[in-house]
């Protein structure tokens, strides 16, 4: 009890604690206020340094890493995949990425991404760095167009981006021949741009080819520029000979485009940016100068037209004034034949008509009593040989000397030109001819014939030699003779003239000697002629 009367005593014996009320807030609290308020500002400053978040769908996750593959742009880092998942229908892949802050005022509709990994494309090698460090998904941020967080990644990179100096230009072509992304375009042999997109045209007919040429290369272009391709290695054979051309070796393995603006400084344009030019087929088509009036005609030829092609010459004295555009075959019925219709494009500006105000509506109006009078006057249209080495042809139109009558056909469409044969078809036709004549001969009984002439020339000329024989041997020592005795009878009278003397006698019987000779002479003519055959055989005693 007792030390139970002490525990109490001593409770009672402890000083009371006194309560006191305390206004405002403890400083306790005040450390939980700071953690919420650091909290709260290091969550703000998270989130606002961080970047929007993107999905790229891609065929393939090939190279690409959750949590390792970063997003470049220039090769500086703007972001990285943060997941990779399969497509509900497994045909893509869905690459879930993050990209800093600064980055979502570049992510428009125009945004491409592509992965970045070693490729060998349009004769030019990328992307080797990868093979060390691994592929990144590049980027080309847009300009234009509304914000997108979803985008559909490029399977291959673009060719350049859109902050690259220069104009875009749009080409139309009957095809892409050799071309592709990224295939050269040169002017004066120096690549200037590329090839960056192609597509069908919306008729389908053609293909439209986006082109980009770097400044200040594309200050060149202008409304009377010429794109032509210039792919491969063309060779060309010709009238002309046989021609080779190329832009570079890089053209040769994987295309290319050449341009050229000719000096036309009166007629040329500037062009406004995605300008349409039409893509020549060579060099050769760009050069064709287009007139207002052509004329188209048909010329027949019955013999071959080998080694002439599309393209080929039509040429006036050596002046080119069209080109073969079309050569057919045509079979009549009727009458069996076959005729090579050849259609060529005349172009009668080529000629220059002196005295006329407008040569356009001169030509447009008279044309056809212009070419009527040509014809009259012989001309006409000839294969001949441009290039023997080559045995190309060309048209040759030309005033043909004593040229048949022709015309030309106008009721045709295209009217109908006349020809004549080649040199060589004419020698041909004659040699035909010719060999068709002697066909019709009898060579046997004409070579009989010719035996026995040649026999009887034979006998004939041995005849003669001893005719001749014997003048040698009689006639000829009576002739000299005689000639001895004028010459000593025509002394003699000028000696008897001379001296006066008393020879009239003499010269009497001179000039009776001189009748007998010559009635001797008028006999022997009148044998003669009567017996012409005797100067071969000699006198028979019977005439």
């Amino acid at each position: 009890m007792n030390e139970q009367s002490l525990n109490e005593k001593q409770i009672n014996d402890l000083p009371a604690a006194s309560l006191e009320t305390r206004n405002g807030i403890s400083i306790v609290w005040l450390i939980p206020l700071v953690a919420l308020l650091v909290g709260a500002w290091l969550a703000y400053k998270t989130w606002s340094e961080t970047g929007p978040t993107i999905t790229i769908s891609f065929k393939t996750a090939e190279g690409l890493e959750a949590g390792k593959t970063k997003i470049k742009y220039k090769n500086v880092e703007i972001g990285q995949i943060q997941s990779i998942e399969l497509s509900d229908d497994l045909s893509h892949v869905i690459v879930t990425a993050e990209l800093v802050r600064d980055a979502k005022h570049y992510l428009t509709e125009s945004t491409r991404f592509w992965v970045v990994r070693a490729r060998i494309a349009a004769g030019e090698v990328s992307g080797l760095s990868t093979l060390l460090s691994g592929a990144y998904i590049g980027i080309d941020p847009g300009k234009e167009g509304d914000d997108a967080k979803h985008f559909v990644g490029l399977e291959t990179p673009p060719a350049l981006t859109d902050y690259a100096p220069g104009s875009h230009f749009f080409l139309r072509a009957d095809n892409l021949s050799s071309l592709d992304v990224g295939s050269p375009i040169y002017y004066r042999m120096i690549k200037v741009g590329q090839v960056i997109g192609y597509r069908f045209a919306v008729d389908g007919q053609s293909v439209e080819i986006d082109v980009f040429i770097h400044s200040p290369h594309d200050k060149q272009v202008n409304s009377s520029t010429r794109f032509w391709n210039a792919s491969g290695l063309e060779m060309s054979l010709d009238a002309n000979g046989v021609h080779i051309s190329t832009e570079s070796l890089v053209t040769v393995m994987m295309g290319g485009i050449a341009f050229e603006t000719p000096k036309k400084l009166g007629e040329a344009e500037p062009v406004a940016k995605d300008y349409e030019f039409v893509l020549f087929k060579n060099r050769e088509a760009t050069m064709r100068e287009s007139h207002a009036f052509q004329i188209e005609y048909v010329l027949h030829f019955s013999g071959s037209v080998r080694g002439l092609s599309l393209g080929a010459p039509v040429e006036f004295r050596g002046i080119k004034v069209g080109e073969v555009i079309g050569i057919n075959m045509e079979f009549n019925a009727q009458s069996n034949d076959i005729m090579i219709p050849v259609t060529i494009e005349f172009i009668p500006e080529r000629m220059i008509f002196k005295g006329v105000p407008n040569q356009i509506e001169f030509i447009r109006d008279h044309h056809k009593r212009v070419m009527n009078d040509f014809v009259n006057r012989g001309m006409r249209a000839q294969l001949k040989t441009g290039n023997y080495m080559t045995g190309q042809l060309f048209v040759d139109l030309d005033f043909i000397t004593d040229a048949p009558t022709a015309s030309i056909n106008w009721e045709k469409a295209p009217p109908v030109f006349p020809t004549t044969p080649t040199p060589f078809e004419e020698i041909s036709t004659t040699l035909a001819s010719l060999v068709k004549k002697l066909k019709k001969l009898p060579l046997e009984k004409i070579g009989s014939q010719f035996q026995e002439s040649v026999i009887t020339l034979t006998s004939t000329m041995q005849e003669t030699e001893r005719l001749v024989q014997t003048l040698n041997t009689f006639v000829t020592p009576a002739i000299t003779a005689t000639l001895d005795q004028t010459r000593k009878t025509l002394a003699t009278m000028e000696q008897t003239i001379q001296s006066e003397s008393s020879t009239q006698h003499d010269l009497q019987d001179v000039l009776d000697e001189l009748s007998k000779a010559a009635r001797s002479i008028r006999m022997m003519a009148d044998y003669l002629e009567r017996h012409p055959e005797a100067l071969i055989h000699g006198k028979r005693e019977n005439q």
